[in-house]
């Protein structure tokens, strides 16, 4: 009974060496075309299974409009950037917004190994869409631009959200979204 089982464990090594999947080539009375490729997981995957998409909220009913504050001085840029997040908000297409991201742009308790860029997609990509965006103020502080907005996500709801840019326009920091850990 041993050495049927060794055998048989001898003839599936042989078999799993000879498999397309480690180099070895096809036999001649198959054809290469006819052999799909094995595709070799990582380990994580291959215990867990690959990861499920990320969920995305379903899209605002409309565009949120963009507005100053009666009496405050426009600001182009900000306005631009404001536009762009209501767009990307609208679509749940957060890589509308990386290219508005500075270097230097940071998220207040983000990982180590993490990137901004990539919690900012996901948050647009989940977080409520506004109807209205209103910039109450834009300030400069050495070389920065602070705006402080409003975010009206219907008529008794409003938050107030910070935005930081540098002198290119792109956005350095903001308190539009945070960081939880479950």
């Amino acid at each position: 009974m041993k050495t049927s089982l060794i055998g048989r464990l001898a003839l599936a090594a042989l078999a799993v060496l000879a498999s397309p999947a480690n180099g070895a080539p096809p036999s001649p009375e198959t054809p290469a075309a006819v052999v799909p490729p094995i595709f070799l997981a990582d380990w994580k995957s291959f215990f867990h299974g690959d990861p499920p998409p990320p969920v995305k909220a379903p899209p605002p009913a409309a565009l949120a409009v963009v507005s100053n504050l009666p009496g405050t001085t426009p600001d182009p840029q900000v306005e631009s950037f404001m536009r762009t997040l209501a767009a990307a908000v609208m679509a749940r297409d957060g890589e509308l917004l990386v290219p508005r991201l500075s270097k230097q742009y940071a998220i207040e308790g983000m990982p180590d190994d993490g990137r901004a860029s990539d919690f900012m997609v996901q948050a647009i990509a989940k977080m409520p869409g506004p109807t209205q965006i209103v910039i109450r103020s834009v300030e400069m502080h050495g070389g920065v631009r602070t705006a402080t907005t409003e975010f009206h996500y219907g008529p008794d709801k409003v938050k107030v959200r910070t935005f930081r840019f540098d002198g290119t326009g792109s956005l350095l920091s903001c308190d539009l979204f945070s960081l939880a850990r479950v």
